[in-house]
């Protein structure tokens, strides 16, 4: 009899608390991103430079990074988004190889400590003026504006004189993409997102995720899901690859 009462208050609830929810102006959330690196780089000075493997020749290892993510539903089917990722690699390995890097040569066997810093923020715009009057599916537009903040340095504190070199990069570019929802239950929704530019001899950036986020009441979701971030910037000769995925996990509070 107890079981019986508490399923029918269950399924009572779930419309009561989706309509509610359709009241849901901001949203903050969470993340935790676990990823896999892989990437290279050439930076030339003087004509010296080459390529260099982020794991292979450097040692760099993956990591898992946190992410905050602020969303303003201007509308029932558009929103405003602000995100920041703040991504840090570091490696310390003797190298197998001869490494030239900014103008600066690494000899064989050297000792190199090196550290890649990444700060990501975006801000955008999502109008899904593609929907069904339910609300199941919706799709429409992504405009996004990314900046990147970029660190790279390179040491090796045992050679005679000590090197210590790095590049730093900060560029700005708008993006476009397509947004997905679709809604199969009240409390479910499965979404996936892909902006971009591709910038033919400069390069390309993409950034991507696909996941599902569980709303089992109007203040509170839980979300998970997969997420691709991709760029390449060509400046022959010198030209820097970063490709990070992975799953991600993480909470919401709506209110």
């Amino acid at each position: 009899m107890v079981k019986k009462l508490l399923v029918c208050i269950f399924f009572l609830f779930i419309p009561i608390n989706m309509v509610l929810a359709d009241d849901v102006k901001v949203e903050f959330e969470g993340r935790y991103w676990i990823t896999n690196l892989s990437g290279s780089a050439k930076v030339v000075d003087h004509g010296i430079g080459t390529d260099i493997d982020f794991k292979s020749d450097l040692g760099l290892t993956n990591k898992n990074f946190p992410e905050g993510r602020f969303t303003w539903y201007t509308g029932p089917n558009s929103r405003l988004r602000l995100a920041y990722t703040q991504i840090d690699y570091s490696g310390d390995k003797d190298i197998a190889r001869i490494l030239e890097f900014n103008g600066k040569t690494y000899t064989l066997g050297t000792r190199v400590i090196t550290d890649l810093k990444v700060n990501y923020l975006k801000l955008g715009w999502i109008w899904q003026f593609i929907h069904t009057a339910d609300g199941v599916f919706k799709l429409g537009t992504v405009l996004e504006a990314k900046g990147f903040w970029t660190d790279t340095s390179l040491k090796a504190p045992n050679m005679i004189p000590p090197i210590d070199e790095s590049k730093k990069l900060v560029a700005g570019l708008p993006t476009v993409g397509l947004a997905i929802d679709i809604n199969p239950h009240e409390i479910v929704n499965i979404f996936g997102e892909v902006s971009g530019l591709p910038a033919g001899k400069y390069g390309y950036f993409f950034d991507g995720e696909a996941g599902v986020k569980i709303i089992p009441i109007k203040n509170f979701s839980i979300v998970g899901g997969y997420r691709l971030f991709d760029i390449k910037a060509d400046d022959d000769p010198n030209y820097a690859k970063l490709r990070i995925s992975g799953p991600f996990v993480g909470a919401t509070v709506r209110f």
